[in-house]
């Protein structure tokens, strides 16, 4: 579907075609509020109408409305790799984009949740580590939801096919003017796409997802301190874990007589946050402490009649103290204090007559103190620098229980390891004139060392080292004096070393620091407004993304110059809208297309494992009322192409995890 941009300003044609063009404001990409075009830096945001008109409503659909962000599941919806700018994750534990809802940083098992009651969402693209620290290695998403100062409630309900959903949500003033309560619910019922070919049965790889969230605010007009206290509880009951044999890919067919029973996924994620911001005179002090708890169980066929089970939890708790400076004179700065405490473990069935039940516990510390400063030299020149130290402990202990036979371990180990790392910044704006800024920058980012998750093999008991990477860029933010067109590009270079990556054969894989890459490209968002009732908007990548030195050091194989996983060289997202000239209805009638492009994506360092290029389109007609009610008709995926998510090998067979087909619905919607 088809999100009408914002542009700078609102306006309504004589007709009542009405064009949100509303100024953006973004108050977290740099932890303190700026204009969307005074930073100097790719960020990219989209408000909770665009989202809307785009048929966004999970973290994993995002992929369609941002330039170079490529989300896909590694066969189920608890863990995917995220992808942005080439730069992604094999170890989906550790990944390499990190997300934040309303500034509470997110484990990688809740990463793909649904989207619910969300004021907008920003996404900045390349290393952003000196302000997020550990996993803001290729880029952060923050999630921002609504915080209203009236009532209000919001209703929508989707009936589709092979999906539908519904969510409420709204405000509660209990002291008017000063205390607030948000409550919003949504659920998500998936109805399946897969057939078992053993049985008969027909679309097998149902789901079920299930959020809500209340949040009680002190929030008083003209007041020096605002608060919050929100709670926010998840869960995801999933079939979708199908590893179909890849010759059945095509008609999504799973053989379970083959294969064995019907997997399941179980999650449930626990979200506790306390927010505070005290204003003294030209500081302002933020206090974020939260605490997150996840709860999961994944039952893994693994043959005929043989389920596998893989239950896990991990609870983090993080707190963060930071001060922004804003006296309105040419310098604003904020500096801040950031601390996390990750307790994983993970526990494994045995495999008959190879190994034993096994538990692995894996706990991390983080400690960090970042600065940035910007110093407005002329009224055109901005130069802006910043510094983070992090240092991380981590520590592992291992055990498997029972005879091990085939070359299995059997045993238990125990270890811990410590890390450093600096990440600077800087970065120059020249604003030309009003509707034009160009800049340069430079930054480092860093993806920790640690220890592997999911252990198989005694060498796992050796840590691994981090990842870190430079990123270099230019970029141009420009628009015509009407603003009714607009563009953003940037040209990037980014230099990863100490790569993260699985080595060794299947099912003694250990992830070790196995040497360099690089990844290079340009991106761009464009926008027009080619009348007053057509408006077109595009988002776009080309690059290539290669190991410039990785000798694999178990086999001696050496793949440089082989594309990333995960890391398709080019993407691209069109969106049209265009409103009737009509009298049927007291509001606008409008038409919306949409066609998403990803090219080929490789799944293995070997480059021998891929989806080919494709390409999606999706089409709407919305109604809507001047009352606040509408009725959209949608249908995404039209020609119900059929790819890849994942693919792996296992001896003679290839296994692949496919993604959604098309999907067709119909949307209410209504606010008062």
């Amino acid at each position: 579907m088809t999100p009408s941009y914002s542009f700078a300003q609102d306006a309504q044609s004589n007709d009542g075609a009405t064009f949100n063009l509303e100024e953006i404001t973004v108050t977290t990409a740099n932890k303190r509020p700026q204009e969307l075009e005074d930073v100097d830096g790719a960020v990219s945001v989209r408000t909770a109408d665009q989202l809307r008109e785009a048929g966004v409503t999970t973290v994993a659909d995002l992929g369609q409305v941002f330039p170079g962000l490529v989300i896909r599941t590694r066969g189920n919806r608890a863990y995917a790799n995220i992808t942005a700018r080439g730069m992604s994750s094999p170890d989906y534990y550790n990944p390499t984009v990190q997300i934040y809802v309303d500034g509470v940083p997110q484990l990688a098992s809740a990463f793909t949740q649904p989207l619910v009651d969300v004021e907008r969402v920003e996404f900045l693209r390349g290393p952003q580590g000196t302000l997020y620290g550990r996993n803001a290695y290729g880029g952060v998403l923050n999630i921002i939801t609504k915080k209203s100062d009236t009532g209000r409630v919001d209703l929508s309900l989707t009936a589709g096919t092979p999906e539908s959903w519904g969510e409420l949500a709204g405000t509660l003033p209990v002291i008017p003017g000063s205390t607030y309560i948000d409550l919003a619910v949504k659920a998500e019922r998936a109805f399946g796409s897969v057939d078992d070919v053993s049985t008969g049965a027909s679309n097998i790889d149902t789901s079920t997802d299930m959020i809500g969230r209340v949040a009680l605010r002190y929030a008083p007009t003209g007041g020096s301190f605002d608060g919050s206290l929100a709670f926010t509880r998840e869960h995801t009951e999933s079939h979708e874990e199908l590893y179909l044999l890849d010759r059945n890919v095509p008609r999504r067919a799973y053989v379970s007589t083959q294969q064995g029973p019907i997997p399941l996924l179980d999650r449930t994620v626990s979200t506790m946050a306390a927010t505070g911001n005290w204003r003294l005179g030209d500081f302002k002090l933020t206090s974020i402490s939260s605490y997150q708890d996840v709860d999961m169980v994944r039952d893994i066929a693994a043959g005929p009649n043989l389920l596998m089970s893989f239950p896990e939890t991990d609870r983090a708790f993080s707190q963060e103290l930071r001060v922004v400076h804003d006296s309105g004179g040419p310098v604003t700065s904020v500096f801040g204090l950031f601390y996390q405490n990750d307790a994983f473990t993970r526990e494994a069935d045995g495999y008959s007559f190879y190994y034993g039940p096994s538990r692995n516990a894996v706990d991390t510390d983080s400690y960090a103190a970042y600065g940035e400063a910007t110093w407005r030299m002329t009224s055109k020149v901005d130069l802006t620098g910043g510094l983070r130290f992090s240092y991380d402990e981590s520590s592992i202990d291992f055990t498997r229980w029972g005879s091990n036979s085939g070359g299995y371990f059997a045993g238990s180990f125990a270890n811990s390891a410590n890390f450093t790392s600096v990440q600077p910044k800087v970065s120059l704006g020249y604003q030309v004139n009003d509707t034009t800024r160009v800049y340069g920058l430079i930054s480092r980012g860093y993806k920790p060392g640690g220890f592997n998750h999911a252990v198989t093999y005694p060498d796992d008991a050796e840590a691994y080292e981090p990842e870190t990477a430079w990123n270099y860029e230019i970029g141009l933010r420009t628009a015509t004096p009407d603003r009714a067109f607009e563009l953003s590009t940037a040209l990037y270079y980014i230099a990863s070393n100490d790569k993260q990556i699985y080595v060794g054969p299947v099912g003694f894989q250990v992830i070790r620091n196995v040497g360099a890459a690089e990844s290079y490209g340009v991106e761009l968002e464009a926008r027009w407004r080619a009348t007053e009732r057509l408006s077109f908007s595009a988002t776009a990548t080309y690059g290539r993304s290669l190991f410039s030195d990785f000798t694999d050091p178990t086999t001696g194989e050496s793949f440089d110059g082989n594309t990333l996983p995960y890391a398709p060289n080019a993407t691209a997202n069109l969106f049209a809208r265009y409103v009737f000239d009509q009298k049927l209805i007291d509001g606008t009638i409008a038409a919306e297309g949409a066609l998403h492009y990803v090219s080929e994506t490789y799944f293995n360092e070997a480059n021998t494992l891929s989806q080919p290029a494709y390409t999606t389109v999706d089409a709407a007609l919305e109604l809507s009322w001047r009352s606040g009610v509408s009725l959209k008709l949608f249908a995404q995926n039209i020609f119900d192409q059929t790819y890849r998510a994942y693919s792996y090998a296992s001896g003679a067979n290839v296994f692949s995890n496919v993604a959604q087909g098309r999907l067709v619905g119909l949307t209410l919607r209504g606010s008062y």
